[in-house]
Order: structure tokens, then C-alpha cells, then sequence
């Protein structure tokens, strides 16, 4: 998938002038160094793993161009069979520790990075949680009402008494021997206790091969309470809460936030600055989705060495833009999404490489620069194929068929990470998170404040979780509008606007983070300390735009005062056309009135004319302004862009081929196919440009052969032009081979074209590796390899590992079962089709050449 510099070309040139020079930038882009690359979770489910099939599967994700590992331990899916070499060890026994002692060597002996879980399943939890570590709730019961095992009264109030006691929440997706129950997230003791018991033993293992723990999004449901809590909440909110807890319960919004805004403070106190601190000491990076249940605030990204996001609505403020809205603004530089989790849900196995590519943009777009991807399944080679499969998706390994290809896709993610890690994010607006309201409106039985906030920032319906399908339904008005107007933008909450931010020359600065427009999106309560440093700012220069309301309350039990002085502060500010050397506005709306407010700044990027699915990130390295361009859309687009910056001298980098051609701007005319990508790049001279497109298109007819291989394959035959396969239930590779006869001049340009690929495609000329098509617009270019006389041309094409697995009869999982416990789901797919997707070719194929 080729973006285009102008309306006239298609195609870049293989070397360039750049590339060959010693520019480091340029150099790293035609070879991404490892520690850039891409990664993938090794999901070892049992862990039933063997050294033969470790170096088998290490060995595989090496030759795709992966940078690395993280090992990732589940439940088991077989039960032991010496016949089939399958054999289930118990967590942190020492065989198990021995088998991961040898992966992590010989990860280190093929140069892939490697890391590993802090747990197996999720969250945090096993056998060595005993009832005191475990995780806590406080609930409303009858006076009189019998107390279950661990539970303790702590107060009454007329009928209702208030207990605390164990969640009793197990570990989710447990491998076998690390069953038990969930940790208590808000002590400290709990967490070092689990780290030395749980994940030492690991780092010990094998010394100085382990690069990094991981932290998967805390999911601790119902956890709302620890025995420390009464006494931490009255040293930070100066009251009892235990004589408030019916009107906590009953909803009052004072306590409510208190009472949400003390939980979150003690999980960044007494668990992530903990386990990020144990990591520290045991020289291994720490690796955190600071999010979920229970909440973190912004601020906790100080602690983890690598802020990790996971979700994708591009169009919403999503988790992977929360953290790394975190990260900008406490200095982080590189910033991991556990990618692509659930694309296809609740389908597991029919995900496309070019779907992967989409969500992998929308991982950059919000701010991300180091994947890791969901999943490669470690399968061993007696399972079979489709193989070993998690109950989520994707999962590519080499039981899908597209694996073949997969190593044309690792280079575009390895490209554009390391093109998204030069210099620094440049974003001018902020958007101050309603993190006050959601605390104040959470429920007592959870708080997810990264989906509250989604959704409270949402246009219409909020989707649910995950899926790319909800990726581009879900909608926000203000988000879209940012976006669309050109503004790059980070989100700020109360913690980060008190703690690490400061004014400074009409700029709110916090780490890497430079705003001159805050924007507050229909709040409603607003902590006071943080509108009286924004009203710092925008005396000293900057902007501050109100949509839809001004913020009148300051939520805290015993906080009316506070609210008076908001709402004066807030007069002040926005009766004035001037606010010193800046302005407050408000604005009625997210729709015409925030564009026309909007249009009073300095864009980023202005594009003409309107491209509603088109986003950019935009980074600045030196003297050097890099920007990223995305097309969402299933369709291509044409438009001019224009950049703010003061340099001229501009270069198209195409991450798919990793060429790069000469452009000229500040202004440049662009092409995007339908999911298409580029970097453009002020400050770096080429003299190479883009070749002419092809003129003409030349049908090719055939005659046609198509030969199979994989499982269980058909038998060739002869089809009288491209078409699918007959057999709807094979999956595999299909390949379809003609001769071309050329006679007369070799063309300039020779593009093999595919008009309709399921999935993706592999093409060889007269022999000879020409490329892959595995996203739009599905083409290779062959002119090198064109010959006089004939031309063999064979297309390889690689389809969905979700046909075979719908042929297949169901698995019996009664017998493990009984053995292990229903630690996963039944498959859903076949519940999902009537019958298999088409796979192959499915239209004609052409040779555009320009003569």
C-alpha cells in the first residue's frame, strides 16, 4: 500500500539519496534497530512448553523481524499426552523455572528482547495471597444479617450496617499453579509480598535476561476497600468516613469523590510507585496499563518506566490516549499498547493484516510508539492447525495463513514506531478530563474512570469495549473536531494540573507537554486549585476554551466555600474579552461553535479540502517537524495539506516500502489510499522523486493454474480466470500461476494489480521474490523483474485460519475441564457463521505499466 506525494504519482523510488547517506533518522528507518521493533505476547498457555518448540517458535518470530517477547502465562488448553509431548508444569515449580530460564537464554542467544507477565491471568493474585492481602470491599447489608467468612462490621446506621470483607475474586485465566485469589491493590505490604513470592523467582531464574515486568489493566472488580483506608482518608480529607458511610452510599457526590478520589490516590501510593520502585531495585523495567479498576491517576506514570495503553476508538478518548497523554506529561518518551485486543469480537480468527494495520495506526494516532501485539499463541507442532488458540483474538503465528506475509507488515509497524520516536510530541491543546464528575457520579462497586471518561466525552451512544468495527463507530464531537480542524492534543487531569504542571510564558508545561489552549468540555465540578492555575495561564498569555458550561462546583464533603470561589474565579475570568494576555471563552456547542473557536488559533495542519478521516500526530526532532498522516477511511482520498512550519525542504517516507522521495512545502498535495499511511518530514533534503504512474492497463487472461498447500489440501486445477477457492473450508495458501508474454521496449513502471485479495497475497516473477499485497491498494511492483520473451507470474494467497477451524468438530472440553476448571470460554464462531468467508482471488488481475 503505496501513499502518494501528489495526484500524479504512485510510487516511490527504491533507494534514496537520504537512506544512503549516514542520517541517522534516515538510516534507522531503512533499518529499524531492535530496540525499536515491534514485539509480541508469547501467550504460553499452561504452561505446557518444551525447548524444541522454543526454539522452533523464537526462531520464527526472529525471521518475521520482531524485536521481541513478552511471555505471557495462561491456562492450559490439553491435558497432559507424552504421545503428543504435552505436558502441563506447575507454575514456578522447578521445571517450569528452568524451562523459562532456557527460553529467556535463548531469546537472548537470537538478539529478541524479552520480557515476562508479573502474573499469570490477570490481575495480580494466586496461592501466595492469603485473606489479608486479598482484595477488599465495604457493602450495605440489613441489621442483623449474618457475616460471611472474613467479613467485620464497622459501623451501623438505622437499619443498614456497613461490612468490609474479601472480594473473593480469583485470578482470571490462571496457568495451572498459580490459581487463588486477587491481591489487594491499595496496600503496600500486599504488593511487595507478591512481588518477591510471584515475580522475583522469575527475575531470579534467569539473571540478567529479563527486560521488563509487565502489568496487565488492573481488573480487581468490586474492590473498593482495605483495612488502611479510615485512616488514610482522614489524613488526607480531614474527616471520619466511617460516620458517612450512609450517605456515601446513598449517593452524595461530595463523599462519592472523596471517597473515589482517596482509592486512587493509594493506588498510585501503595501499588504502582511500589511495584515500579521493586522493579527498579531488581533492574528490570516496569511496564504498566495503569488503568481500569482500580483507578490510577495521571501522575502514576512518574513510577512505570514504559506507560502501556490498549483500547483504539479513534475518534473517543480512548485508554491508549490517556496513557499516553500520561506519559507526555510526566516525560515518558516511549509509550506500549497491548495491540489489537478483541479486533474482530467476538470472532477470534478472521482478522486481516490490513485490519491490524488500521488499529496499529489508531494505537500511533493516539500517541503510541511501542507495540506489542495480541497474540502470537504458542502452539506446538503436534497440535496442529488452526492449533492452540486463546478464547480472544487476533492470534498470528504460523498456524494463520497470512504468516507468510506477516513479515512485510513487522516492517511497517518497526518504520513508523521509529519515525514516532524522534524528538518530541508537539501537541499546544489540552483537554482538562472530567475526572472530578466521574468520581463524583462513580458507583460504590467500581470505578472504571478510563471508560467514564470515554463516555462522558462521547457524541450519542458510547460502543462498548474493543473491536474495530466499534473503533470507527464510536464518535465524539470534541474529539473529531480537534482532530479534523488540525489540532494534535493530550488529555490533563486535577492530580497532573496541581502536581507537575506549571505556567511558564503562557504555556501550561508539564514534562514534554507544551499547551497554549485548555479546553473544558461540559464541566461540572472542577477542583478549585486547578482553575486557579489555569487562571494563572490564561493572565499570562493562554487561552481557555468552556464548552457547553462553565464548572460551578468544587465536589468534596465540607467544600461550599470552594465552590463560591470557583464560581467567582470563573465570572472573572469570562466576562472579560481579554483575560490579561489571554482569553476565556465559551462556547454553546461541540459542533460550529467550537470550530469557529477553534479557528481563531494556529492549526497544525489545515487540509483542503475537509477530510473528516484523516488524522495526523505531529513530533519534532531538532530542526526537523516529522508528521504522521492516516486515512481511516475504506476509501482514497486527495487533498492539499498544509503545515505549521517555517521550513520548505520536505520528504515523503512511505513505511510500507521505506523509501523516500522529495517533496516541497510548506504545502504539499496528497494522495492516501483507503488505509493508507505516510510521514511527511520538514528539514531533511532528497533529491530523489517520485516516479510517473503508470498510463495503461493490460488485463491478464491467463491461461491460469491453481495449486494449494497447508491442511488437508484440495487438489489443483484450472480455473478460467481469478476466482475463489471451491473449497470454502481450506485454509492455507492458493496459488495462482500464469505466463505473460512481453514483447517490444520494457515498460518504466510495471505494477502488477489485485483487484479483490482474501486476504493476502505473495507475488514471485519469472522466479523471483517481487513483494506482498496485504492491504489497499493491493499491489506489487514488478518492473525490475519484467523480462522480453515470457514472464511466469505466481500469486500466492494466503486466507483466514477461521475456515478450517468452522470445518472442524467442535473440541470436547469436558475432559480438562473436569481436570482444570472452566478457565476460558466456549468458541463462539461457529454460532457466528452460516458458513465460511470467500478466500482467493476474487476478480481479475492487470499489469499497469506506463511506457
Amino acid at each position: 500500500m503505496t501513499p502518494i506525494l501528489s495526484l500524479a504519482a504512485v510510487s516511490f523510488a527504491f533507494l534514496t539519496a537520504a537512506a544512503q547517506s549516514s542520517d541517522p533518522m534516515a538510516v534507522g528507518f531503512k533499518t529499524v534497530p531492535n530496540e525499536a521493533r515491534m514485539r509480541m505476547y508469547w501467550r504460553i498457555f499452561g504452561p505446557a512448553w518444551t525447548p524444541s518448540e522454543i526454539d522452533y517458535q523464537l526462531g520464527l518470530l526472529k525471521e518475521a523481524g520482531v524485536g521481541g517477547v513478552t511471555a505471557y502465562f495462561m491456562y492450559p488448553v490439553a491435558l497432559d499426552d507424552p504421545a503428543l509431548g504435552i505436558h502441563n508444569q506447575k507454575y514456578l515449580s522447578e521445571e517450569f523455572l528452568n524451562t523459562f530460564r532456557y527460553a529467556a537464554g535463548k531469546a537472548k542467544e537470537l538478539g529478541l528482547r524479552f520480557g515476562v507477565n508479573g502474573g499469570t491471568g490477570w490481575p495480580f493474585g494466586g496461592p501466595w495471597v492469603s485473606g489479608d492481602d486479598a482484595a477488599q470491599r465495604i457493602r450495605v447489608g440489613k441489621i442483623g444479617e449474618k457475616l460471611g467468612e472474613g467479613e467485620k462490621l464497622i459501623a451501623r446506621d438505622g437499619d443498614s450496617q456497613f461490612i468490609t470483607g474479601p472480594t473473593r475474586m480469583g485470578v482470571k485465566r490462571p496457568a495451572y499453579g498459580s490459581e487463588g485469589p486477587v491481591l489487594d491493590h491499595y496496600s503496600r505490604d500486599a504488593a511487595i509480598m507478591y512481588l518477591d513470592k510471584a515475580v522475583k523467582p522469575l527475575v531470579d531464574a534467569a539473571p540478567g535476561l529479563v527486560e521488563a515486568i509487565g502489568c496487565d489493566s488492573l481488573e480487581v472488580y468490586a474492590s473498593n476497600w482495605t483495612d488502611a483506608f479510615p485512616s488514610y482518608f482522614r489524613q488526607s480529607r480531614g474527616s471520619d468516613i466511617t460516620s458517612h458511610l450512609a450517605g456515601l452510599f446513598d449517593g452524595d457526590k461530595d463523599l462519592r469523590f472523596d471517597f473515589w478520589r482517596t482509592l486512587a490516590e493509594m493506588t498510585e501510593e501503595q501499588f504502582t510507585k511500589t511495584v515500579g520502585e521493586w522493579s527498579k531495585k531488581h533492574h528490570v523495567k516496569l511496564e504498566m496499563e495503569a488503568y481500569g479498576m482500580p483507578p490510577n491517576p495521571m501522575t502514576a506514570a512518574r513510577y512505570i518506566d514504559e506507560p502501556t495503553g490498549e483500547h483504539y476508538e479513534w475518534k473517543g478518548y480512548h485508554p491508549s490516549r490517556y496513557m499516553a497523554s500520561a506519559a507526555h506529561l510526566c516525560g515518558k518518551r516511549i509509550i506500549g499498547a497491548e495491540a489489537w485486543t478483541w479486533s474482530g469480537i467476538p470472532n477470534r480468527l478472521g482478522d486481516t493484516l490490513s485490519d491490524l494495520k488500521l488499529l496499529s495506526d489508531f494505537h500511533f494516532l493516539g500517541g503510541v510508539n511501542d507495540l506489542t501485539g495480541v497474540d502470537f499463541p504458542y502452539s506446538p507442532r503436534s497440535a496442529g492447525a488452526p492449533g492452540w488458540q486463546p478464547y480472544y483474538g487476533p492470534t498470528m503465528n504460523q498456524n494463520n495463513p497470512q504468516w507468510p506475509v506477516f513479515h512485510y507488515f513487522v516492517d511497517y509497524i518497526n518504520r513508523c514506531q521509529w519515525m514516532l520516536r524522534q524528538g518530541k510530541p508537539t501537541a499546544t491543546v489540552a483537554v482538562y478530563l472530567p475526572v472530578e464528575d466521574c468520581l463524583a457520579k462513580g458507583p460504590m462497586d467500581g470505578m472504571l474512570l478510563d471508560f467514564a471518561l470515554r463516555d462522558s466525552l462521547v457524541t450519542g451512544k458510547p460502543t462498548s469495549e474493543f473491536g474495530l468495527g466499534n473503533a470507527l463507530r464510536h464518535h465524539s464531537n470534541l474529539i473529531h473536531n480537534l482532530i479534523t480542524q488540525g489540532f494534535d492534543f493530550d488529555g490533563i487531569d486535577f492530580w497532573a494540573m496541581n502536581r507537575i504542571a506549571k505556567v511558564h510564558g503562557g504555556k501550561l508545561v508539564a514534562g514534554d507537554g507544551h499547551y497554549s489552549t485548555i479546553i473544558l468540555f461540559n464541566l461540572t465540578g472542577m477542583d478549585l486549585a486547578a482553575m486557579e492555575k489555569l487562571e494563572r495561564f490564561c493572565h499570562s498569555g493562554g487561552t481557555v476554551i468552556a464548552v457547553k458550561r462553565f464548572p460551578d462546583r468544587v465536589y468534596g464533603f465540607g467544600r461550599g466555600s470552594d465552590s463560591r470561589k470557583l464560581q467567582e474565579l470563573v465570572k472573572r475570568m469570562f466576562s472579560q474579552e481579554r483575560y490579561g494576555k489571554g482569553r476565556a471563552i465559551l462556547v454553546p456547542d461541540d459542533g460550529e461553535s467550537l470550530i469557529k473557536a477553534l479557528a481563531t488559533l494556529t492549526p497544525d495542519v489545515r487540509m483542503e479540502p475537509y477530510q473528516p478521516e484523516v488524522e495526523f500526530v505531529h513530533r519534532r526532532a531538532g530542526d526537523r517537524d516529522i508528521y504522521f498522516l492516516v486515512n481511516a477511511s475504506d476509501k482514497p482520498t486527495a487533498f492539499h495539506a498544509t503545515f505549521a512550519t517555517k521550513k520548505s525542504e520536505a520528504s515523503i517516507w512511505d513505511p510500507i516500502a521505506g523509501d523516500i522521495v522529495a517533496a516541497h512545502g510548506p504545502s504539499i498535495a496528497i494522495q492516501l489510499p483507503a488505509r493508507g499511511s505516510i510521514f511527511v518530514v520538514f528539514g531533511v533534503r532528497t533529491k530523489t522523486q517520485a516516479k510517473e504512474p503508470p498510463n495503461e492497463a493490460i488485463p491478464l487472461s491467463g491461461p491460469w493454474h491453481l495449486s494449494f498447500t497447508g491442511p488437508d489440501a484440495p487438489a489443483p486445477y484450472d480455473p478460467p480466470s481469478p476466482a475463489y477457492w471451491k473449497d470454502k473450508y481450506f485454509s492455507g495458501q492458493g496459488t495462482y500461476a500464469t505466463t505473460v508474454q512481453w514483447e517490444g521496449p520494457l515498460p518504466n513502471r510495471a505494477i502488477l494489480r489485485l483487484s479483490d485479495v482474501r486476504e493476502v497475497a505473495e507475488v514471485r516473477m519469472n522466479g523471483k521474490a517481487a513483494g506482498a499485497a496485504w492491504c489497499p491498494p493491493f499491489e506489487v511492483d514488478i518492473t525490475s523483474l519484467l523480462r522480453h520473451g515470457p514472464n511466469t507470474i505466481e500469486i500466492t494467497v494466503g486466507n483466514l485460519p477461521l475456515n478450517r477451524f468452522l470445518g472442524l468438530p467442535d473440541q470436547d472440553l469436558g475432559a480438562m475441564r473436569k481436570v482444570y476448571g472452566n478457565r476460558f470460554p466456549a468458541p463462539e464462531e461457529k454460532s457466528l457463521f452460516k458458513e465460511p468467508p470467500q478466500a482467493g482471488l476474487g476478480g481479475p488481475v492487470a499489469l499497469a505499466i506506463r511506457r
